[in-house]
């Protein structure tokens, strides 16, 4: 759509990145930054900059999981700092010469307090270890420039490998390890996490968060959808190794990319990865499955 960032230019041009983050055993390191640095870089002028990084795919599969009549509302948070909607934020991302990015984000509980689940393609080209972020903060809480917890800088960035490696849509997960924000808190004292969980049965009653900046809306608020029916898979998704991607009932558009799907109101169980772009709804995200397992493996590893 008109004013994102799409992955397939990313995955184009990724090579030309101005500098090449720190590579690290999985995912890499990006240079060192505290929150008076971010905040520096993170300007609201820059805010409103960042475009959606999103992706999309080009043609629907009639079925019922891609009829476009399963519309669900993506209604305005009104208060981001309660507790169970403090834990969702805005992931800010620098391109070098590409410009500037935003997805979505979740902080999830962890020993090193300190982690966030994405989407994979916030993070990576998905085409041969193209790592696409230079500078990168999250926010949680976000809303009308309003930064209530502080910014949190980006220290370490990976995706499951099965994306990193091919773009597999059925591994789109990602997770950041973020520093301390300006009051000198980790991510899990300032708001908490979600608990997360992998390996369940598809059909679940999901929440979806995110923070979607493209028309109808304009990224300043954290956007719900409450009732995220379960449609079942996506066919498209049976080309490519690995567990179906899951369709359920959910407008959204582009920047909400890696926001949280929540089940029992608290527990992460996937993200938005894709939507088609001939149809507004529904939205598309991976199973959580082993392979996530160990990518919040390595994440809460991370010190």
């Amino acid at each position: 759509m008109a004013g994102s960032l799409l992955v397939a230019l990313l995955i184009s041009a990724a090579c030309g990145l101005a500098a090449a983050p720190r590579a690290a055993a999985s995912g890499v390191w990006l240079e060192p930054s505290s929150a008076g640095d971010a905040a520096a870089v993170w300007t609201p002028d820059r805010v409103r900059e960042a475009r959606p990084v999103e992706l999309r795919r080009e043609t629907a599969v009639a079925s019922a999981a891609a009829a476009g009549e399963f519309g669900s509302n993506f209604e305005e948070v009104a208060d981001p700092t309660a507790p169970e909607f403090r834990i969702h934020g805005v992931i800010l991302l620098s391109f070098g010469i590409l410009g500037y990015g935003r997805c979505s984000g979740t902080a999830v509980h962890s020993a090193n307090k300190s982690v966030v689940i994405t989407a994979g393609h916030c993070v990576n080209s998905g085409r041969g270890d193209h790592w696409l972020a230079e500078e990168a903060a999250f926010v949680p809480g976000y809303r009308y420039g309003q930064r209530p917890f502080g910014i949190f800088p980006v220290r370490w960035i990976d995706s499951t490998r099965r994306w990193a490696g091919s773009g597999n849509f059925n591994y789109d997960v990602g997770a950041m390890d973020v520093g301390r924000n300006g009051a000198g808190e980790l991510l899990g004292e300032a708001v908490g996490g979600a608990k997360i969980a992998w390996g369940l049965k598809p059909r679940q009653d999901f929440v979806v968060h995110g923070y979607p900046a493209e028309e109808p809306f304009d990224g300043e608020t954290q956007r719900v959808c409450g009732n995220a029916t379960y449609l079942g898979h996506d066919p498209q998704s049976l080309g490519h190794a690995g567990p179906q991607d899951l369709a359920v009932r959910c407008d959204v558009t582009g920047g909400a990319s890696g926001g949280g799907w929540l089940i029992h109101g608290d527990t992460l169980n996937g993200v938005t990865s894709y939507g088609y772009f001939d149809q507004q709804t529904p939205d598309y995200g991976p199973y959580f499955g082993k392979e996530v397992g160990r990518l919040y493996g390595r994440a809460a590893r991370m010190k």
